[in-house]
């Protein structure tokens, strides 16, 4: 059955044009002017364009929650020490005092347990280290009579109760890291001492006894400053990568046998690389670097591992002011890629800062930054680890400040703890449309209660002025009350909203319309096309068919799943401007296609209810 008829021809016609925009993932950036929005915009604020392609919803928010306020906290790091998989915290203080929290999970909540009686502990990590089934304390511990590397056996379940035993008595002790170095079932140490030296301790006879095994012994130029181990050539051993008071990443390549190799991966930079991670930043199972300059401003950098010999191929992920250290790997949104967090800041601010960048293409420098802000002060080190075991990755800081004691505290931050209720939005490039009278704008969008979409709209005839935006149009219709006619540059700002923040709306695609006119013998004869004259229409829809001479045309209705609802065989249509309308169309998502000739034009359509 047809459902179009030609109504007349005319001279001349309010010819209708339409801006779509139904993909952002391109990202922002884009201000404009530009001939079509395409899938950039020009920015951004907690709205995620990048998970679902096509679609926008808001972002996740952070939030922070304080483990403890010490006035003189000396350092706080996440462990694992009761068995359930949940990281606790340790916390010390001026006084020497160790205390570790346990993390309990229907919180997360943070039980305080006594550890041993030590003083200046300066890193610590865990593992069983005597093979009955509890976590115990690795520490190296400096500035005292007993300097050096230690482990602390956990005597009762609570672990309130320790024993200490030594390893190693070193000068200057920091820091440390456990595993399984030589794959015998039991837990070893890897330590750092003498601001240059690299050993690691295995563990013989369930801690009774230790055997130490040179790394490094002087073969570096600057004070190593982080240590991470892992396999990173896929060889079936372990290798040590340090940070530096220097541009230079230290990579130590485990050969077996108590022998190493070194490798030196020098960056072009005066800055310190002082944090460095193993991780699979590009999804090959080979383990790449991340790391970031001590500088202001600061480069945030991964560095990729080709396993070609000597050949680290080193990627820039942002260019930020301030400090940003450590940057860390961690999958922050669960997606099952590695993204990169940061700490924000140095010295005090009134707030502590923290940005992420979301994982999308590294190899094409393609990452979605991320901010996340809190009043509570700025923290002194950070570690990735996730806190309440939701798959996605936390991050637990603390604060010191000997100027500032009250606000000296251990936190951690939930990155993901729900959709964000603040003011969300996103602003469009500037469309550039010519002198024309305004139609209408529609949307569609998923909103749940307690959701909401919005737009706002504003015109100019300079892009580099645009002038306020126009009040909130809550509902489809008419911008004509809102717009000056005959202004040449468009933009729309949308606003995405929630009062819970367990949901979200979704904003699927946008659509502006302008009518601009036609003279017969004008330039707008010169080219065929094909428009849609009101779209969306809440009645018959009229089509503007346009030629420079009489041709051969026909018309073709598809509904959105792609079927024929409505098909007219070829006809002689004139030169001109021809209105076609169609009727008995019901409400829905429709595409025309018109052939003309070896030409053929399609264009969207939306039928609202009345």
């Amino acid at each position: 059955m047809r459902y179009l008829s030609v109504l007349l021809l005319i001279s001349t016609i309010a010819f209708c044009e339409n801006g779509v925009q139904e993909d952002w993932s391109g990202g922002p950036g884009e201000e404009g002017s530009v001939l079509d929005w395409s899938n950039g915009f020009h920015s951004s604020n907690s709205i995620n364009w990048s998970d679902d392609p096509g679609n926008l919803f808001l972002d996740q928010m952070a939030s922070y929650n304080q483990i403890k306020q010490v006035d003189d906290l000396l350092w706080a790091k996440p462990c694992n020490l009761d068995n359930d998989e949940y990281p606790d915290v340790f916390v010390t203080d001026g006084e020497g005092n160790t205390i570790w929290y346990r993390n309990i999970p229907s919180g997360p909540s943070w039980g305080p347990r006594d550890f041993a009686d030590t003083q200046d502990i300066e890193d610590i990590c865990t593992g069983d280290i005597d093979g009955d089934g509890d976590y115990d304390v690795f520490a190296s511990v400096g500035y005292y009579a007993s300097e050096g590397f230690f482990w602390y056996e956990r005597l009762n379940t609570l672990g309130t109760q320790w024993e200490v035993h030594e390893i190693d008595s070193e000068n200057d002790p920091v820091f440390v890291y456990s595993l399984d170095f030589d794959d015998d079932g039991d837990i070893d140490l890897v330590g750092m001492y003498n601001d240059k030296n690299l050993a690691w301790w295995e563990n013989q006879n369930n801690g009774q006894s230790w055997l130490k095994h040179s790394i490094s012994q002087y073969t570096v130029e600057a004070e190593i400053t982080s240590i991470d181990v892992a396999d990173f050539d896929n060889d079936g051993d372990f290798d040590v990568v340090c940070g530096s008071c220097s541009s230079e990443i230290y990579l130590f390549e485990n050969l077996g046998s108590d022998s190493w190799e070194y490798h030196g991966i020098e960056y072009a930079s005066e800055e310190s690389l002082f944090e460095v991670f193993f991780a699979d930043i590009d999804g090959d199972n080979f383990l790449d670097l991340v790391t970031s300059t001590f500088s202001n401003p600061t480069e945030v950098l991964w560095f990729r591992n080709t396993m070609t010999e000597g050949n680290w191929v080193v990627h820039e992920i942002a260019i930020i002011a301030g400090y940003a250290n450590p940057a860390m790997p961690g999958d922050v949104d669960a997606d099952g890629d590695l993204d990169v967090i940061a700490r924000m800041g140095y010295s005090i601010p009134e707030e502590l800062s923290f940005s992420w960048w979301e994982n999308v293409d590294p190899l094409n420098n393609d990452w979605v930054y991320h901010q996340v802000l809190s009043e509570e002060g700025s923290g002194s080190f950070s570690f990735a680890t996730d806190v309440n075991q939701d798959g996605k990755c936390d991050v637990v800081s603390f604060y010191r400040d000997y100027s500032h004691p009250t606000l000296n505290k251990a936190v951690w931050w939930n990155l993901n703890s729900g959709y964000s209720t603040g003011v969300a939005q996103l602003e469009s490039s500037i469309l550039y449309v010519y002198d024309v009278d305004w139609g209408s704008i529609d949307w569609n969008a998923t909103t749940p209660d307690g959701t909401s979409v919005s737009f706002e709209v504003r015109t100019s005839d300079d892009p580099e002025d645009m002038g306020d935006w126009s009040a909130v149009i809550s509902s489809p219709g008419s911008i004509a009350p809102y717009l000056t006619a005959n202004d040449s540059y468009l933009q729309y700002r949308a606003t995405l909203s929630t009062t819970d923040p367990i949901i979200t709306p979704v904003l699927d695609n946008v659509v502006l319309t302008w009518t601009s006119t036609g003279i017969e013998g004008s330039e707008s004869f010169e080219e065929v096309s094909l428009c849609v004259l009101e779209n969306p229409s809440a009645s018959n829809v009229q089509l503007g068919v346009n030629l420079p001479s009489e041709a051969t045309v026909s018309l073709s209705i598809f509904d959105a799943a792609g079927r024929i609802v409505s098909e007219v065989a070829d006809s002689e249509y004139p030169a001109g401007h021809t209105v076609v309308q169609l009727d008995m169309l019901q409400p829905g998502n429709y595409f025309c296609r018109m052939q003309a000739g070896e030409q053929a034009f399609t264009e969207q359509f939306t039928i609202i209810r009345d």
